[in-house]
């Protein structure tokens, strides 16, 4: 029991704080995609939902809009991610990021290893395809893309454990000071470091990362 105590302490974890509705974190996407892909077998994965406007209830007003819309044009600009601006013509649109943050997390316990896709699979159907992911409906829809049936899918995403485990994931991101997304650290042991707070391209993101191990294990680490 002891030995597999220290193991699990020996296990470093990369954890991702991000919000779907966050186009920072859409910005992120093939970064985040290309790092888990490559550090797959040196470390393991972990997705926060931070929550970036749980429970919002007014709906978008102009100026707001217009902060919006500067953020996917900045976005746009030093990325090339898509965007569908036709959504700056909903009328009383109300920006909760909970629902979103929720499809994800009930994706972790039907089916894990679709968890991260069905995250970026939200963010491609809101910033891409102008679709309203505050709606249980069209995220149950999403969820079918990765075998899950709607019904599977509105069962757990309405269930109070799942509204529960979001909950948590908002307070670890509040725990980690995640105050801005995407925020990326390395758990090591019981150790957190701060990987990167805010959108880094591809080159400085894995530079940064391949530093940082360098520096928790000099001697063991592969890279």
């Amino acid at each position: 029991m002891e030995q597999k105590k220290h193991d699990l302490l020996d296990i470093i974890h990369l954890i991702y704080v991000m919000d779907p509705m966050c186009s920072w974190c859409y910005a992120f996407a093939p970064v985040v995609k290309q790092l888990v892909a490559e550090q797959k077998d040196k470390m393991q994965f972990k997705l926060v939902m931070g929550g970036l406007r749980p429970g919002t209830e007014r709906p978008l007003e102009a100026q707001m809009k217009d902060s919006i819309r500067h953020h996917w044009q900045d976005v746009e600009k030093i990325t090339g991610q898509p965007f569908d601006y036709a959504f700056f013509e909903r009328n009383g649109f109300v920006y909760d990021t909970e629902p979103g943050c929720r499809a994800v997390v009930s994706m972790r316990y039907l089916k894990p290893e679709a968890e991260l896709k069905m995250a970026e699979a939200v963010q491609q159907a809101f910033y891409a395809k102008n679709n309203d992911v505050t709606k249980p409906e069209v995220l149950a829809s999403i969820a079918t893309q990765f075998g899950i049936a709607e019904d599977a899918f509105m069962e757990q995403y309405n269930s109070e454990e799942m509204k529960e485990k979001t909950q948590q994931d908002f307070t670890i991101a509040k725990h980690l000071q995640a105050a801005a997304f995407p925020s990326l650290y390395i758990l090591n042991g019981t150790n957190i470091h701060l990987i990167s707070r805010g959108y880094r391209p591809y080159d400085g993101m894995k530079a940064h990362l391949d530093r940082v191990l360098q520096q928790l294990s000099p001697d063991q680490n592969p890279l």
